[in-house]
């Protein structure tokens, strides 16, 4: 191991680490093949590893008279010019970064997918054109937005601003609607409403619709609207317990009768498929429905939280469980029961809430001064009443969790700030661990130095010089791996350095020659892993996703400037050291006096009086313990059974390796906020409050123009809009494209894939009321349900198009909100103002939301069903709408679909090319075809070691795990190719190369690893699950990386013992 200056052997104050010969052959393997090898290397040290330069009296361009390095020269010459340059350029480029980079470099992920897939080609073919659309309808309209955007028509907290969600998790078997667990339930939603300045914070309702004739009425006082709670159900102003019973009874006593409800209540409610009623039923059958839905909706209509608690609880649950089972009463319940809920099964282990929060709020004048104003609110009086109701030692009921829109940012940046400071860990152990092995706390501020400015050089040249605009936020890994192999470089360096202090009077005739030895020595073995590790990054070339790929080219630049900074600045710092530090005390009062005599003119005169330079513990240990140990063939034996075993084993665990059939968490487990997204995803069945993806059927579009794009060059472009010349949205296309959505209505093939609203399958077809208005202007969205409409001439000509349109996108769409026709069809409905660009419908997906991430398995089911619907609607729709079918979503679920496809395939493909450059790389600079077949082995064991034991964990593949082991290789190379390079200069029979590469690279090797390993563990306990995986994906990488290079390869060497005088090429 390199070892503390102050133990170094030059240091003439201490005697006591000068020894002789017979001190160092002391513990050499007793073997005869051990004794001989270990003579031969004691006898003639000087020769070992000699890259030095030879006396040839010929100058070259690189070298002088004597064979050293100019460059090498002009550093010991001007070391602290050339410091001081050196160092300024690091600065200025920090400066010129700082100055240049004004916003958040990173750039998002909306367009991180691949360009050339059809998931993606149908995304942004209606994403662009939707766009341009809304652009162009919005300049045809730009007076007419001015009048209506007027603040004279606005009216205070009539839109939503945001919401409060609450989720409750029981923590006895008999759920959360406990006789003791509805209280707490109750006291946490009365912290809000129950707050005397909620009123105006609150979403306002200036409207109501009369339940009982269908009309709108206005409020004389704006009400808040009532949270979406249970609680309105249990705290009902009015509970009717004789007809609660009535209604109960009569599914109970006839289990038939929920069918006979379902099957009927469609016509009944909604005048929905009369026309398709089974003979069975008659009149008798729809005045029970009537009678029974009436009575319901009384029921439901008096839920408004308004009253005291129903000491008959077990009767509300039971009612409520009868009305999930039925189509058009179940939203009234959907939303508060878990999936496990039901007739059998009265007991809900869940439950959630939400409380919606206005805006514009009073003295605001936009969203931004709203939002301020509302989470100012929020943190004055009443983030710590939820913290303390949040707490788990609250009560002994109910376990509840809260979110929050307006404090999800400051809780992300608390986690971040608390991961930050947990990496910070990293960096001061290898701070202080380089001080320990340098000696000098002058190298260890250069040595820091020099890792940290590698990144804003990598980031200038990146982004800046070669324009690479594209900065994907992967590339913060950087920062971890440049530690590891920065500090790796500069073991390498100072260990050459040290260990030149004893080869003799070729290379200690002058500093000039002795540090173009170490340059020479250190810098082809930094090198050789310089290229191999940035080889390996840059195989991110072969994925077709752009953030990955930026991230390969990026930590490649990482590399290279940390190569170039260790062969320049370090190398620098290192002379002036030699200079002006090495042989004095820390506290000595004339530090920059130079020394007299100096380090080298030192081991100059030890190694003439005959004085061996001592090595310090591991290095003799790696040579004269561990050397000898692999030499021994009893002992190889056990080691390549050891290692074998375990890589069988781990093979077999890296087979059984699988996609991920979950949601990909976010934070850890344990945290609050992953634990109540983890409850939304895998604990509820999506209902018609929650927000989910919309699938889009739309006809008019042509595939979008990729001409010209280059996401690293230009992430934003992807790509220009492209319309169909032949669409005409006339008679003939509206009235096939309404068939779609009856079709879609009815078909039973996608009942498990279309969510309902109020009973009815959510289908968002914008001809249907297209139709009614063109029939009435006056329609209501009654109207269009009941579908009189379609018995008269509904269908717009083309001709009367542009006049029905202006009035029409004026309305309100039949949707949950209350958006116009125009915002609520985006997606669907293409008016420019002009002419309709394209046409189509929306589905509300039953499983799809905006925020949640299936596994690929699961969307794949999604997809395929919705694009073999697109294909067989091509065959009937081209020729309507005289253009095909375009399916896709705009949440980019079926984009991240192939996403997950393309880190599965691309996973062990790009590890696998980066051991192909691994070994070409080995096998062009040392010509040894046995040296670089035995490394790649070793890579590939680490390779199959690493998933194999991601396995052993219970981890699944994953996007997180999919990117780390496409990197497997950039970081497994470093350990094996150096002690490859280091058998390759060695001189001798194989058994002194490897004592001789143990005694030269163990030491290196094992500090390397030492430190990206204890650097790596503050990771493990990071929040974000990516920078916790990433902590122990590398802790593993490194130490079997270790393990390998330094038992699994040199175990092939000891036993092949292929002779170096082979010529291979």
């Amino acid at each position: 191991m390199s070892r503390p200056f102050s133990d170094h052997p030059d240091n003439a104050n201490n005697p006591d680490r000068i020894n002789k010969e017979d001190d160092l052959e002391t513990d050499v393997d007793t073997t005869t093949a051990g004794k001989q090898a270990g003579a031969r290397v004691s006898h003639n040290r000087s020769s070992v590893f000699v890259s030095r330069a030879s006396d040839t009296g010929k100058p070259t361009l690189f070298n002088d008279e004597h064979g050293n390095l100019k460059f090498v020269n002009l550093i010991c010459r001007r070391p602290v010019l050339i410091f001081f340059i050196a160092f300024s350029l690091c600065i200025a480029s920090t400066l010129i970064l700082r100055r240049v980079v004004k916003e958040n470099p990173i750039t998002e992920d909306t367009n991180q997918y691949n360009v050339r897939d059809i998931r993606s080609i149908a995304y942004d073919t209606l994403r662009l054109a939707k766009e341009e659309v809304k652009d162009t309808y919005d300049i045809h309209l730009e007076n007419k937005r001015r009048l209506q955007d007027s603040e004279d028509d606005a009216r205070l907290q009539e839109d939503f601003g945001d919401i409060t969600l609450w989720i409750y998790d029981a923590k006895t078997d008999d759920g959360v609607f406990t006789k003791e667990g509805i209280p707490k339930i109750r006291a946490a939603e009365a912290t809000i409403l129950k707050q005397e300045n909620y009123p105006e914070y609150c979403v306002l309702k200036y409207e109501a619709l009369n339940q009982t004739t269908g009309e709108e009425y206005n409020f004389t006082t704006p009400e808040c609207d009532k949270p979406l709670s249970a609680m309105n159900i249990y705290y009902a102003s009015e509970w009717d317990s004789d007809l609660a019973d009535e209604i109960i009874n009569e599914f109970k006593s006839e289990p038939l009768n929920i069918m006979r409800f379902n099957a009927l209540s469609l016509c009944v409610e909604f005048n929905f498929f009369c026309d398709r009623l089974p003979d069975i039923f008659n009149d008798e059958d729809k005045e029970w429905v009537t009678d029974m839905s009436t009575k319901m909706n009384f029921m439901i209509g008096k839920w408004d939280g308004m009253g005291e608690l129903n000491p008959n609880i077990e009767q509300v649950t039971e009612f409520m469980a009868y009305m999930k089972e039925l189509t058009t009463k179940q939203f009234s319940v959907n939303y508060f029961l878990d999936s496990n809920f039901n007739l059998t099964n009265q007991v809900t282990m869940y439950s959630r809430s939400i409380f919606y929060w206005g805006q514009l709020l009073n003295g605001t004048t936009n969203e931004e001064d709203s939002e301020t104003k509302l989470k100012k609110f929020i943190l004055e009086n009443l983030l710590e009443t939820w913290t303390g109701l949040t707490d788990k030692k609250n009560n002994e009921e109910v376990q509840i969790y809260y979110f929050m829109g307006a404090l999800i940012f400051d809780i992300i940046q608390m986690i971040l700030i608390g991961d930050g400071l947990k990496a910070l860990g990293s960096f001061v152990f290898v701070f202080f661990y380089l001080r320990y092995m340098l000696g000098s706390w002058f190298l260890t501020a250069v040595g820091m130095f020099e890792i940290v400015m590698s990144l804003p050089l990598a980031w200038l040249s990146f982004s800046y010089i070669f324009q690479i605009k594209y900065f994907s936020a992967l590339n913060v890994l950087c920062i971890f791996i440049v530690m590891a192999i920065g500090a790796d470089d500069i073991f390498v360096f100072m260990d050459s350095y040290k260990q030149s202090a004893g080869m003799g009077a070729d290379v200690l005739n002058s500093f000039e020659t002795r540090m173009s030895w170490v340059y020479r020595r250190s810098g082809s073995a930094m090198l050789l892993t310089s290229i191999t590790t940035c080889g390996a990054f840059l195989c991110t070339l072969f994925t077709p996703l752009a953030g990955t790929r930026s991230f390969g080219i990026f930590a490649a630049f990482v590399i290279l400037f940390d190569y170039l900074l260790v062969m320049t600045l370090f190398c620098t710092s290192v002379v002036i050291y030699h200079d002006r530090f090495e042989n004095k005390s820390c506290c000595y009062c004339k530090f920059w006096v130079k020394s007299t005599p100096t380090a080298t003119e030192t081991a100059m005169k030890r190694y003439s009086d005959g004085e061996v330079l001592k090595m310090d513990p591991i290095s003799k240990f790696f040579k004269e313990k561990l050397g000898p140990f692999m030499l021994r063939g009893r002992n190889r034996i056990g080691v390549g059974v050891v290692l074998i075993t375990w890589i069988i084993l781990a093979a077999i665990y890296a087979a059984k390796l699988e996609p991920t059939t979950s949601a990909e968490q976010f934070l850890n487990e344990s945290h609050p906020l992953q634990i109540g997204v983890s409850i939304l995803t895998d604990e509820f069945p999506k209902t018609q409050e929650d927000r989910t993806t919309s699938i889009h059927l739309v006809w008019g579009l042509n595939e979008i123009n990729r001409d010209g794009v280059n996401q690293l060059l230009d992430p934003e472009y992807v790509g220009k809009a492209s319309y169909s010349s032949d669409f005409i949205f006339d008679e003939q296309c509206q009235s096939a494209i309404l068939d779609v959505c009856s079709q879609l209505q009815t078909d039973e093939n996608f009942e498990e894939f279309i969510l309902r609203r109020d009973g009815v399958r959510s289908i968002d077809c914008f001809v249907e009321q297209l139709g009614a208005f063109n029939v009435d202007p006056s329609a209501t969205c009654a109207d269009v349900r009941i579908g009189d409409w379609t018995n008269a001439d509904w269908e717009v000509s083309p001709d009367n198009l542009a006049a029905s349109m202006d009035g029409f996108v004026s309305k309100s769409a039949c949707g949950p909100d209350s958006a116009t026709v125009k915002n609520y069809y985006e997606g669907s409905m293409g008016w420019d103002g002009k002419s309709m660009r394209y046409a189509g419908l929306s589905i509300e997906s039953k499983s799809l939301d905006p925020r949640g991430v299936l596994s690929e398995d699961r969307t794949r089911v999604i997809y395929d069903k919705f694009i073999q619907l697109a294909k067989e609607l091509d065959q009937k729709m081209e020729s309507a709408c005289k253009t095909k079918t375009t399916m896709t979503d705009l949440d980019q679920k079926f984009v991240f679909m192939n996403n997950q496809r393309i880190y599965r395939t691309t996973a062990i493909s790009g590890s696998m090319i980066g051991v192909l450059v691994a070994f070409i790389v080995l096998f062009v600079s040392t010509r040894k075809l046995h040296l670089s077949l035995f490394a790649t082995l070793c890579i590939l064991s680490v390779l199959v070691g690493v998933i194999g034991s991601a396995t052993m964990l219970g981890w699944t593949l994953g996007t997180i795990e999919a990117i780390l082991i496409s990197i497997l290789a950039g970081f497994s190379v470093d350990y094996v190719i150096h002690l490859a390079h280091a058998y390759n200069h060695a001189e001798g029979e194989p058994d002194e190369r490897i004592l001789a590469a143990y005694g030269e690279m163990g030491v290196s090797v094992f500090s390397g690893m030492l430190t990206s390993v204890v650097a790596s563990i503050p990771l493990f306990f990071c929040t974000l699950t990516f920078f916790a995986k990433f902590g122990t994906f590398l802790c593993l990488t490194i130490v079997l990386s270790w393990i390998f290079a330094n038992f699994g390869f040199m175990c092939l060497l000891a036993t092949f013992k292929v002779s170096m005088d082979r010529k291979w090429l």
